[in-house]
Order: structure tokens, then sequence, then C-alpha cells
């Protein structure tokens, strides 16, 4: 085992946000997911605790599963959105294991960055505890597109090819929520949305040359394979060849595995000396017909090893790679490198086969030629730069050496499909007397029945469902299918956009202008449980952590030092955040809308958010009341005067 002090970075370890920076929105999709890698992932993504992001209620990770998974619910994980396959795509199973985040930066705040990580793990605790995966990632800066190389337009080629495979896989899924509009506008999860797609436009125009990143909806890997070992910067014998998979073929039989047709490829093209050392590695408790095709692999001079282990702790193999070079003598530089890595285990649906129902899975990886590395660790060499760091493979032991003999293993498991339910989101609407209804778009054509708490069924309206008592964060629904009555819990969203959020507190006038002067930080706030199901509540106090808060002074002046910070603030937004700014506006004073001051000061019969309808109020491109920008403004003000209830009262310098 080599003796490393430093490991690589874990899975989970590229959500980081960069310094500066915070995660914007991006998607994701893997063959499978858990609660606890998400919810550490999107916390480091988002620089939000789970409180903070129920609170919130936005989307700032898109999931695609294989339908293989029950549904992870945004309330579970608050910020992740499962979009459920709405039926059985066109593939075997969803197997690709691909991340496409962005980041926005503090300051200047026209920035972004762009990563991409391709994974032979899941997003799953077991990916981080239990196995061995290998992880390939790229990051991108709106900076680096100010002097476009050979190496950025090769980024912006990648990023194109991520941009794709993820707007196929979307048209599978039900998305509906990331294009959700309140008030006829997006929500805040669905404008990040649409910039970092705006963003990855950008690096469309420099794109240029074949992407290291592929994958199979149209050609297999295999074929993929054999067309980047024809580019003239591969030409050349190698005498060395590594091949691991976390899954290999299964049964009996005289049938070529497919480890063994990629070294008949290689030999055909001249990729390989006479003599080469070919290493195969597996998981020696589960290897499937390996374990009954050693002797003929090593006839044909491919020795079968278990993997390296890095940590104490054995893991259990779960990266595929396949990777070749040159060498001398066992310290020597590894030259003329290259390397797959990716999704596709070395079997039929993953490797040999493209996307095809019930034939080829769906699966991404990266083609690239690694810097000249080491094989193994010596003199005062980085780690990083040695084979061993980089992958699961050593050379001194092989299957022989075991203290018992390979084993197949089980087989892949089937798995029950889950589908999207027929609708995946409610609208709340309040009524009088503690009541409201629960709205669902469009006309499905199964019978839906929701249920309150206590497992009685809501009355119907027109689209939706009678509600008793306060807004819930989600609902229980059921519908008839074909194998049986089904269920799903699904989010409720507020008047706000906010999806499946925890209660909106009460905030003071001098709470308010604080947290607009944060803008767009997140204030550092004390927020409801977020295991709560009710989403609107009068209980408990909006706490924030400050010891020096002012005290309240006189009504006038508390609310009009509220509209001029609000002015002050707003007029010198940068129009990329005007958006962002009025539905945070919105929402702040929508929660002092039952404050002592506002009440007081409707007193004068004057309403106070009059002035900020002026244009000296108001930044130079939402001046003009007849542009997007002023109508979205003026529907806001119109719809927090009504909550305050000062739309009737006279404006500044009226005449009585």
């Amino acid at each position: 085992m080599a003796d490393f002090s430093k490991l690589p970075p874990s899975l989970a370890d590229y959500f980081d946000a960069p310094e500066g920076y915070k995660g914007h929105f991006g998607w994701l999709c893997g063959y499978s997911a858990t609660d606890d890698f998400l919810e550490n992932a999107v916390d480091r993504f988002s620089c939000l605790n789970q409180a903070a992001r129920a609170h919130h209620g936005q989307i700032k990770l898109a999931l695609f599963l294989d339908a293989g998974n029950k549904p992870i619910s945004t309330v579970d994980v608050p910020g992740v959105l499962h979009c459920q396959m709405k039926a059985a795509p066109p593939l075997n199973l969803l197997h690709a294991k691909v991340a496409l985040l962005g980041f926005k930066p503090d300051q200047p705040e026209d920035a972004w960055r762009l990563r991409l990580v391709v994974s032979t793990g899941n997003w799953t605790k077991e990916t981080l505890t239990e196995s061995l995966d290998l992880v390939w990632c790229l990051d991108l800066s709106s900076e680096a597109l100010e002097n476009v190389t050979k190496d950025i337009q090769q980024s912006c080629a990648d990023f194109r090819a991520a941009q794709n495979l993820f707007e196929d896989i979307s048209s599978w899924c039900d998305t509906s929520l990331l294009s959700l509009e309140i008030n006829d506008r997006l929500t805040t999860g669905g404008l990040a949305r649409l910039d970092v797609n705006a963003w990855l436009n950008v690096c469309r125009q420099y794109a240029h040359g074949k992407p290291r990143l592929v994958d199979n909806r149209k050609r297999s890997l295999f074929n993929q394979l054999k067309s980047w070992l024809e580019q003239p910067a591969i030409a050349g014998k190698r005498n060395y060849l590594a091949m691991g998979s976390g899954f290999y073929e299964g049964g009996k039989g005289d049938k070529s595995l497919v480890p063994q047709k990629i070294v008949q490829l290689l030999q055909d093209d001249d990729l390989l000396t006479k003599k080469p050392e070919i290493d195969l590695y597996v998981n020696p408790e589960a290897c499937q017909a390996v374990a009954n095709n050693v002797a003929t692999l090593r006839e044909q001079h491919i020795t079968v090893r278990p993997p390296s282990q890095l940590a104490k702790t054995e893991r259990t193999l779960h990266a595929k790679f396949i990777f070749s070079a040159n060498y001398r003598n066992v310290s020597d530089t590894l030259t003329q490198c290259w390397l797959y890595m990716g999704s596709g285990n070395l079997t039929g649906p993953g490797f040999m086969q493209r996307m095809k129902t019930g034939v080829g899975n769906l699966e991404a990886g990266v083609f690239f030629a690694p810097e000249r590395l080491a094989r193994t660790a010596a003199g005062k060499l980085a780690p990083e730069k040695t084979l061993a760091w980089l992958l699961p493979i050593q050379s001194e032991i092989d299957c022989d050496a075991l203290q018992m003999p390979l084993q197949a293993g089980q087989e892949m498991e089937e798995r029950t499909p889950y589908f999207a339910p027929p609708i995946t989101w409610l609208k709340w609407t309040p009524l009088a007397d503690g009541q409201g209804t629960l709205h669902y778009s469009g006309s499905p054509e199964n019978n839906i029945t929701a249920f309150a708490p206590g497992g009685t069924s809501c009355p119907l309206v027109s689209q939706g469902f009678l509600w008793q008592g306060e807004m819930p964060r989600w609902v229980d629904i059921a519908w008839p299918a074909d194998n049986g009555t089904q269920s799903a819990k699904i989010p409720v969203v507020d008047a706000l956009g906010r999806i499946a959020a925890t209660p909106l507190r009460p905030l003071d006038l001098e709470e308010v202008l604080w947290q607009l002067s944060s803008f767009p930080h997140t204030p550092d706030v004390d927020f409801a449980d977020p295991t709560s199901m009710l989403t609107t509540s009068t209980a408990g106090s909006f706490t924030i952590n400050s010891d020096d808060q002012p005290v309240s002074s006189q009504p006038v002046r508390q609310v009009m030092a509220l509209i001029e910070g609000i002015a002050e603030r707003q007029t010198t937004l940068p129009e990329s955040q005007w958006l962002y700014w009025c539905r945070s506006l919105e929402q702040a004073l929508i929660q002092a809308s039952n404050n002592g001051d506002i009440t007081r000061f409707m007193d004068l019969g004057i309403n106070p958010l009059s002035p900020l309808r002026e244009a000296p109020f108001r930044p130079v491109y939402a001046e003009d009341d007849q542009s997007d920008k002023g109508q979205d403004y003026l529907q806001m003000l119109m719809r927090i005067e009504q909550a305050w209830g000062v739309d009737s009262l006279r404006i500044f310098g009226e005449c009585k």
C-alpha cells in the first residue's frame, strides 16, 4: 500500500465554492444518490446551512437519477430538486455521473465561474467511505475568456458537451419547478438557472476541437475510444496497459470479455508492443466472469490484480479506467500517457453499446493525455505526480497471492422504477377563516387525492384542493395506476415562489433594512426548524445574530429611514442583480407588513411606499414604467402596498 500523507480530495470536496464565490445553480446526473451526500454537497456549494436553505426555498441543484431510485424530497434536502423521469427513457440505465456547477463571486457582480465534474462514483455516502473512485474536474472563469487560448477553447468544448448532455436528460424528466413563474415572473432559482445557461452559451462561442468529455448517446464508448486513439498525438506503441472496473460481464462461456476486446483493439491499431505488461484490476470478491477466466487471461499475458489502497481502511474498487503508457523500469517516468475514466464499466451495456432501451446504459467519461507521471513514489516527487496516487493500481500482488480464489459475486439486482407523479408541486393561495387552496397546473388525467396531516382526504376545488389551517411545506398525494395505488410527497410553493420553505418570520423595519443592506449576500440569521411541516406561523421570533441592533424610534422616522435606505441601495445596483433584488425586497417588506410602525404611519393617510415609484428612487435601467424591468418593479410595489394595506392612501405631495 502506498504511504502518502496527502490523500486525493473526496467527491464531496468538488462542490466547495471557490474562495470569494458562492454556488449559484448546478445540475447533477447519476445512477444513485443519498440524502446525506446531497446535504453535504449542497451545503458546500451554496455556503448555506440546511435551515437557511429551507427558509429561502430556492433550488440550488437539479438532480437527475436513474428511475430505480426512490424520490428524494426537497423537503428532506432543501435546495436540491430531484427531477424524476416522466416515463421510461430511451436507455437501459442512467449511469452517467456528471455535475455541472455555476458559481457567482462576491465581487465583481458580473463575473462567474463554471465547474465540470466527471465521476466514476455515485452521489452517495458509500462513495466517500467505502469505494475506490476517480474524479476529473475542470474549472473555467469568465476572466479566462478575455484571453482565449487553445486550452480555453478545449475547456469550452468540454462545457458545451456537458450542456448538450444535460439538455437531453432534462427532456426526459419533470423540470417544471425550474421554470415555475409566480406573478408572471420566474422564481429566484429559475433566474439562477437562466444565468448559468447564459454563461454556458458564452462558452459555446469559443468552443473548438474534440471535447474530452464523451457520452454514448449516439456511439458506444468503445467506438469513441477507437476513434480517439486514431489521433496523431496518440500514435506510437506503449508497453504498459492497466484496466479496472467495479463490474464485469456476468455468466460463463468462451465469449471474449470487454478487457480482451480492448487489448485486441490496441494491438490491431499498433498501440501496444509485442510483449506489453497488462494489468486488470478487479474486486476479488465480486469480479463476475473474470473469476472463471483467470487462466485464459494469463495465457494472453493479462495479470489479474486487486486494487491498491491509499488509506488504512480497505475499500472496494468502483472506479472504471483504461490507462496506457511507456516506461523502462519500475522507478522510471511514464511517457506517452493516455487515460479513459468514467461511469462506463467494462461490460457490454456500459462500454460496448450505445445508449438504447434495454441494451445500453447512458454513460459518460473523459479521454485525455495526462502529463508525465512517475510510476511509484520516489525521492522528493510530489505524490500527485505519481500513477499510484492518481489510480488505484499496484504491481506487487496478483490474484494468485490472495488467501482465497476470486469470486464471481452477485449479479446486479433489478430495481422497480419510480416515475414522476401526475403533479409534482402545489401552489398555495390563502383564503379567509384559516383556510387555503392548493392548486396544480395542467389537467392530469389521474384521479388525485391529497391528504391532510390526519390522513383524511382534502375536499376538491377547481384544479386543486381545499386545505384547513396554515400552509403546509409539503402534501402527501395518491393516485391510481396500473400496478395499484401510488403515492408521493410533493412540495408546496408559496406566493413568493419559495419551494417547501419554512416560516417567514415578522420583521422590524430595522431588521428589514439590515437584511437588504447585506444583499446579495445572505445575512447571518436564525431560521425556523426545517423539519416542520408548516411554512407559515406566528410562533417564535426572527432573531438576528448581532448585539448592536438599533432600538425603534418614532414611526415616521423609522419608515422614512427604510424608504431612503432602499432607494440608496437599489439605485447603485448593477442591472444583472435587479430581478434578484426585486424578489428579495418584496419578501423582506412583506415580512414587515404587520409591523407597528407601519400601522401608526398609516394614521397620516399617506402611502409611505409611493416615493419608490419616482425616478430618483430607481436605477436608470428601471426608470421607464413601460420597460420589462420597470413593469416588474411596479407590479412588485403594488403587491407590497396591498400587503401593507396602504394601496388606497394618498401619495407624498398629493393635496387633500
